[in-house]
């Protein structure tokens, strides 16, 4: 297969603070960094979400408003992620990853000194902009330096940050909580993101525009958005990542409304549910497609997995231990799912216009499901819906995705 990601010449490739660190030891190290960059930007919705009643109080508001808050952390993602994944093209994703954390760090400056409603709300929008760069900027970097079997592995991880790092910054938030004012949550993490800021000075530049350098970025742009294969695959991603947030959203009232336990030990279940189970099924993905199984025959079989799994959980009559039973094996085959459509984004991207834009546009479809679910699952309301949707979600994934390995130069599946 024909490779129209640019690197930088192989006497050159690093021109970071260690340019003769190469190798395998590199590689690690660039996959660990953005991933913790990608959890650090989803934890500050994960702490936000169980403080929302302290933060009320001390802005003299209701909890309705900071609801608000926390919707526009995503509303830069919905509106410019295709833009700002070809802008990571022309920037480079090295440049935008030491970018995005130092602007998380400000935001968190925002959030903990704010003294009025409307700072606070500014600074999410902020920390939202930062967002956009780690979506986009994450993918790219790690499509164009990660090589072979690790690219898959890595590939099927990152799509797993989004739900880990939201469960990490709900458990944080949590225990904070308990002890501390909600400001000193924001405060350090705050000094994590300049940690990974440090850190990705260490990161490889890599130029990830295609090789037709000629071309105008609206020609670039182009080229993404019309790409049918490109527009399918955002679209077979985004619907798992639909019922994901909507079950994350129903699943913890759910298991207290019908299982007789608390909100809290509830809450406390699917948080650390989804941190488990979801690396499972990223590291289950990545090493199967490492070792050359079929992603379209795994992306089927986990999609089975799925609707089963949402069957056991909102099923009244399922005990407790079987609704976190499903409850793990959603989120287990979610992982998979995802993994799957993140680790076949590079094929498609390299004729697509470029790592960064075939982020950016598989980016703009899942944040705009998501801005859709909570409407669609809070308006339907009723468990029978709930697994309705979640089955017709996955079989029209399936069926997308197929369409795509059919529409596609080589398929999906080699």
């Amino acid at each position: 297969m024909s490779q129209t990601i640019v690197r930088q010449p192989p006497e050159h490739p690093f021109d970071g603070l260690l340019p003769a660190w190469q190798g395998i030891s590199r590689q690690m190290f660039t996959l660990v960094l953005v991933y913790a960059i990608g959890l650090g930007s989803m934890a500050m919705v994960g702490m936000l979400s169980p403080l929302t009643a302290l933060v009320a109080r001390d802005f003299s508001s209701g909890p309705a408003a900071i609801g608000w808050t926390i919707s526009l952390f995503s509303l830069p993602a919905a509106i410019t992620s295709t833009l700002g994944g070809g802008l990571v093209d022309r920037l480079g994703p090295r440049r935008v990853l030491i970018l995005a954390p130092l602007l998380l760090a400000v935001a968190d400056l925002g959030l903990v000194q704010a003294r009025a409603l409307w700072l606070f709300d500014l600074s999410m929008v902020v920390a939202g902009i930062a967002y956009v760069g780690v979506l986009n900027g994450g993918a790219a970097m790690l499509m164009t330096t990660l090589d072979g079997n690790l690219r898959a592995r890595g590939m099927a991880l990152w799509a797993t940050y989004a739900p880990a790092g939201f469960s990490a910054g709900l458990l944080l938030a949590a225990l904070v909580a308990q002890w501390a004012s909600w400001r000193l949550a924001f405060a350090a993490h705050g000094a994590v993101m300049l940690a990974c800021v440090a850190g990705a000075v260490l990161l490889p530049r890599v130029a990830s525009a295609p090789r037709d350098l000629a071309r105008s970025p609206l020609a670039q742009l182009r080229a993404g958005v019309t790409n049918p294969v490109l527009l399918l695959l955002a679209l077979a991603a985004a619907l798992p990542n639909m019922v994901s947030y909507g079950t994350s959203l129903v699943a913890a009232g759910w298991l207290a409304k019908t299982h007789g336990v608390s909100l809290a030990a509830s809450a406390g279940i699917v948080a650390g549910a989804k941190i488990l189970a979801v690396l499972a099924g990223s590291t289950v993905t990545g090493a199967l497609l490492a070792r050359a199984m079929r992603p379209l025959r795994l992306f089927a079989a986990m999609a089975a997995v799925g609707v089963l799994a949402q069957a056991l959980l909102f099923v009244p009559a399922s005990p407790l231990a079987a609704a976190v039973a499903g409850l793990m094996g959603w989120v287990f085959a979610f992982g998979a799912l995802s993994g799957v459509c993140m680790a076949l984004l590079p094929r498609v991207a390299e004729r697509a216009g470029g790592a960064g834009l075939g982020a950016g546009i598989v980016n703009q479809f899942v944040s705009l499901a998501s801005f859709l679910t909570p409407a669609i699952y809070f308006g339907l309301g009723s468990w029978h819906a709930w697994i309705a949707v979640a089955a017709g979600a996955l079989l029209l994934s399936l069926a997308v995705l197929r369409h795509a390995g059919r529409l596609s130069e080589g398929g999906l599946s080699a």
